[in-house]
């Protein structure tokens, strides 16, 4: 099974960002939070005999945000410990933590790696300075450089993200990956930009002071992104996640398998059997479901076995190894067809999405749901 624990806090709110996550907290609200999560922890074992019996063992640990950097080290520190203290752990275990290249300190990162995190994920976005004012980061590109090597020198593991948007020039972009990995990042995510509503990004659209890239010209520099990090030896596996071999996310391959994890801290997602539960998005809504001894699940859906099976064959399409032409419903694609246009593989018993593909995966998964449910 996998963790995921959502830390919330941020210094400030990017232009894009739809998660959730809050700019306003201190001390105080910091340390009440670690004390939530804890509970929350309780509070699942008890309403879980396989958690309270322990047999599942723990193989991933992620810590997302908003930003973990944000939080004091002394409190990541008491976090790691108490959480893990109470499972048991796969020999492969993989512990991970986000972080903002601003934030990210080299005490900071002495002090995480003293707490066990092995692999740091970088929010990097862009080294371009136009870019990152439009995306509404705080870090200027010599920030984020120092803090790529950095963490590279610390870290035995590090992981950088990327954002295609608005304001990217191809060469641009494609130099910054290359500088990256030449600092010793060997894993990446590249992400095409959404736009989610009420976000400031929205509102500038809206208003014309931002122009989003034409569709064809994002999927152009998507394909120059897979091509290029290839010829790096950096391999697309996923989506939008690219992996020197062996690098990759151990975390993010346990959702694409289907396998349980659980979810704590505003915001986060659990799935677990035929369950999946997301928590309240506002820390303040999160905590006093906690302080009152209940569960702060804000929905549950309770997956019967077309979704189940529709939700696997999904995620497993994601990935380039694709999903077992057994699986698929009789007549759900053109196979020929698509092989011919170049939107997929089809070898040992396999579908697996080209990255051409990738870029039409909504349209593929729509018509799958309308036979599969």
């Amino acid at each position: 099974m996998g963790l995921y624990i959502h830390i919330p806090f941020c210094a400030s709110i990017c232009s894009y960002c739809h998660f959730a996550r809050t700019a306003d907290h201190g001390p105080a609200l910091r340390a009440r939070f670690v004390a939530g999560v804890k509970r929350e922890l309780a509070l699942r074992r008890a309403a879980c005999p396989i958690l309270q019996s322990q047999r599942r063992p723990l193989k991933t640990c992620y810590l997302g945000g908003g930003t973990p950097s944000a939080l004091e080290p002394e409190l990541m520190t008491e976090l790691l410990a108490d959480i893990l203290s109470g499972f048991a752990t796969s020999d492969d275990f993989e512990l991970t933590a986000e972080a903002n290249p601003e934030s990210l300190t080299p005490e900071l990162a002495t002090a995480w790696r003293a707490a066990g995190i092995a692999r740091v994920s970088l929010g990097v976005q862009s080294l371009d300075p136009q870019v990152l004012t439009l995306l509404g980061r705080q870090c200027d590109p010599a920030t984020a450089r120092a803090t790529i090597a950095m963490a590279c020198q610390t870290f035995p593991r590090v992981s950088a993200d990327w954002i295609i948007g608005p304001g990217l020039q191809r060469d641009s972009l494609l130099a910054e990956l290359s500088e990256a990995v030449a600092v010793g990042v060997s894993h990446f995510s590249v992400y095409i930009l959404e736009i989610h509503p009420g976000t400031k990004l929205e509102q500038r659209i809206n208003r014309g002071q931002v122009q989003l890239l034409p569709d064809s010209e994002t999927e152009a520099l998507y394909l120059a992104v897979v091509e290029h990090l290839d010829r790096l030896g950096i391999v697309q596996y996923e989506v939008s996640n690219f992996a020197r071999p062996g690098q990759e996310s151990r975390h993010n391959q346990n959702y694409w398998r289907h396998r349980p994890w659980l979810g704590l801290g505003p915001g986060a997602h659990g799935y677990w059997g035929r369950r999946r539960y997301a928590n309240h998005d506002d820390v303040h809504d999160w905590l006093a479901a906690i302080e009152a001894g209940d569960l702060p699940e804000a929905s549950v859906d309770e997956l019967d076995g077309p979704a189940r099976r529709l939700e696997r064959l999904i995620l497993r399409l994601r990935t380039k190894q694709g999903v077992p032409l057994k699986l698929l419903p009789p007549g759900a694609l053109d196979l020929e067809r698509g092989v011919s246009e170049g939107l997929w593989q089809v070898q040992a018993g396999f579908l697996g999405l080209t990255s051409q593909g990738f870029l039409r995966i909504d349209t593929i998964e729509e018509r799958l749901a309308r036979l599969t449910l």
